[in-house]
């Protein structure tokens, strides 16, 4: 079933600024199974597939125009949901492709998917997908224009909750209804691998592969009521994360999170003084702790703003 991970491009792509300032066996030989990453800044978040593919590179990227399938497939994944959670630093997909209909030349093909899509961001120290979703059952149409490239005609999911089911009888062949009514264990794990697998390798590229990588639920937090904070207190905290645009970039949680803006990386950090009872929020320049670019304090009995 669906799964979105609650939210708190196109290829390994990531500008050249962005660089400086930082168990189931293989599926049968006809389930392909492929992973794209991509790093980006906030601001490349509303640029197109092509821009995306413009940009600078490590050497692995999607071609905006792609005559094979499975690079087809990638593109059509990235497209569909980039839009649908916010930016983070690196994004990647896996897909497994089930079975289709139409010969491998014809001009339209229909693509019987399991497909999983992931942003990541650094948090505490580790690379974690703090947005996206599970493994999808998603059926894609193409279409192969005089130069053989391929255009998504239509992508469906399937549905939620109790319309689940039915979506999948509605949009899969029969053979296929039980493989995405019920997910197996290998494939979720092969569509998590390969997905991670890319973000091991951005890591790579950016020089800091000893980053642990993994889902929210794979790291310990700490959250208010850790340290005793009522929940009316907490509950005011939380709401500034709604109003106040520097809060609402600092984790909820204590610890921090790495962020991204125009080319350099920043700290958001929150902090407890238990001693002086005040919840600390910053902002500093990556690689440079001393200086706080933005801060605010906060009563860990009241919930209201330390002058």
């Amino acid at each position: 079933m669906k799964k979105k991970i609650c939210s708190v491009m196109i290829s390994f792509v990531f500008a050249a600024s962005l660089l400086a300032g930082c168990g189931k066996e293989k599926a049968n030989e006809e389930a392909v199974v492929e992973a794209s990453v991509i790093a980006s800044t906030e601001e490349a978040t509303a640029a197109s597939t092509e821009d995306a593919a413009d940009a600078a590179s490590t050497g692995i990227s999607l071609d905006p125009n792609p005559t094979e399938l499975d690079d087809a497939i990638a593109l059509a994944v990235f497209d569909h949901n980039n839009e649908l959670f916010e930016s983070g630093e690196c994004s990647g997909e896996g897909h497994i492709l089930m079975g289709k209909d139409g010969e491998d030349d014809a001009d339209e093909q229909v693509c019987y998917l399991l497909t999983m899509y992931g942003k990541y961001e650094f948090e505490n120290g580790n690379f974690v997908k703090f947005a996206g979703t599970g493994a999808i059952p998603a059926v894609v149409t193409f279409e192969r224009d005089e130069e053989g490239i391929y255009r998504v005609k239509n992508y469906q999911e399937a549905e939620d909750g109790s319309a689940f089911v039915g979506s999948i009888k509605k949009l899969f062949p029969e053979d296929l209804w039980s493989r995405c009514i019920t997910i197996e264990d290998e494939d979720n794990s092969e569509l998590v691998k390969m997905e991670q697998g890319y973000a091991e390798e951005y890591l790579a590229f950016i020089g800091r592969e000893d980053a642990e990588i993994g889902d929210y639920g794979d790291f310990e937090y700490k959250i208010d009521s850790d340290y005793g904070i009522s929940d009316e207190v907490s509950n005011k905290l939380m709401e500034l994360h709604n109003s106040n645009n520097f809060i609402n970039n600092c984790p909820f949680w204590y610890g921090y999170r790495e962020v991204i803006e125009g080319g350099s990386r920043y700290i958001y950090s929150k902090e407890i003084d238990e001693k002086a009872n005040k919840v600390l929020f910053s902002k500093r320049e990556y690689g440079n702790d001393d200086v706080i670019i933005e801060s605010a304090e906060y009563s860990t009995k009241t919930g209201e703003p330390i002058k």
